[in-house]
């Protein structure tokens, strides 16, 4: 699909990074790419899924694997551990003596790739019975509440330890976004196989 036909699809909103900052957000170029980035695949991934049928967004081609609707509640629900780590050690005097984890790399392989792997937390499984709505309403929540953190990082403070990934371990903002990123292109590419076998 053309950028030009994605435009029209999803809307201008997508294709020009002015009108994804009005909500106003000012951080540093190398986070706010990363986070209109964030932006685009979220609201490509909801425009994909709002043209489903409820049926479809609920079909599982086998017990043990995951509908789309499921999938999505992952994605939501990896974000909102994100935002909630740095709630966390936003005020423990550990922080200040963490270091970025060794994991990091190869966290953002395993996503890139399409690794299969066992879920860090069980409680990171999605049970499928949150609707869309409600999913597509806290995930513009979370987004809205990662914004304040991320703004308070400057050209100094870049590089300390700012979120908490349950493999990968702690994160510099930085980090933390490149991970989002991956781990959203990932789940995208599994809703996209599912559509290929949902049944006519």
């Amino acid at each position: 699909m053309s950028a030009l036909q994605k435009k029209a699809i999803y809307g201008s909103a997508l294709f020009n990074t002015t009108a994804n900052n009005q909500e106003g957000h000012s951080m540093l170029p190398e986070l706010s790419g990363l986070w209109d980035k964030l932006e685009v695949r979220r609201r490509e991934m909801l425009a994909l899924i709002e043209q489903l049928t409820p049926e479809q967004i609920r079909f599982r081609l086998e017990p043990d694997r995951w509908s789309i609707l499921q999938v999505l509640q992952h994605v939501v629900m990896g974000e909102e551990g994100m935002r909630r780590s740095e709630d966390e050690l936003r005020n423990n005097p550990l922080r200040e003596i963490l270091q970025p984890g060794k994991m990091v790399q190869v966290v953002k392989e395993v996503l890139e790739k399409d690794v299969p792997v066992d879920l860090p937390d069980p409680s990171m499984a999605p049970d499928g019975k949150t609707t869309l709505d409600e999913l597509r309403a806290t995930w513009h929540e979370e987004r809205r509440a990662m914004v304040a953190p991320l703004e308070t990082v400057t050209a100094q403070n870049r590089e300390r330890v700012m979120f908490s990934h349950l493999a990968a371990g702690p994160l510099t903002a930085l980090q933390m976004l490149e991970i989002a990123v991956a781990h959203l292109d990932t789940h995208r590419r599994q809703i996209d196989r599912i559509c290929k076998e949902l049944p006519a």
